[in-house]
C-alpha cells in the first residue's frame, strides 16, 4: 500500500467537503429546532392564557354572565334601531336636497333664458346642462 501525498491531500479535501456538508446540515437542523421551539413556547403561552381566562369565567356566576349577554343584546338592538332611523333621515335629507337643487337649476335656467334671449348658443348649452 503506497500512500502518496496527493492521495492524502485528495482524501483530506474530500473529508473537508463532507465536514462542510455536515456542518451546513447541522446549521439547518439548529434553525429548524429553534423555530419549532418558538412555536412550542407560543403554544404553551396561548394554552396558559386560555386556562387563565377559563378560570376567571368559572369564578363568575352564570347568572352574571347571562345578564351581561342580555344587556349587550339590548344595546345591539338599540344601535340597530338607531341605524335604521339615521338611514331613513339621511334618505329624506337627500331627497329634499335633490328637490331643492332641481328647483334651483330650473330657476337659474329661467333666469338665464330671460337675460340671454338673443344668444342661441348659450340657450342650447343651458338646455344641455338642465337636462343633465
Amino acid at each position: 500500500m503506497s500512500c502518496t501525498i496527493e492521495k492524502a491531500l485528495a482524501d483530506a479535501k474530500a473529508l473537508v467537503e463532507r465536514l462542510r456538508d455536515h456542518d451546513d446540515a447541522a446549521e439547518s437542523l439548529i434553525e429548524q429546532t429553534t423555530a419549532l421551539n418558538k412555536r412550542v413556547e407560543a403554544m404553551k403561552q396561548y394554552q396558559e392564557e386560555i386556562q387563565e381566562l377559563n378560570e376567571v369565567a368559572r369564578h363568575r356566576p352564570r347568572s352574571t354572565l347571562v345578564m351581561g349577554i342580555q344587556q349587550e343584546n339590548r344595546q345591539i338592538r338599540e344601535l340597530q334601531q338607531e341605524n335604521k332611523e339615521l338611514r331613513t333621515s339621511l334618505e329624506e335629507h337627500q331627497s329634499a336636497l335633490e328637490l331643492i337643487m332641481s328647483k334651483y337649476r330650473e330657476q337659474m335656467f329661467r333666469l338665464l333664458m330671460a337675460s340671454k334671449k338673443d344668444d342661441p348658443g348659450i340657450i342650447t348649452k343651458l338646455k344641455e346642462q338642465h337636462s343633465k
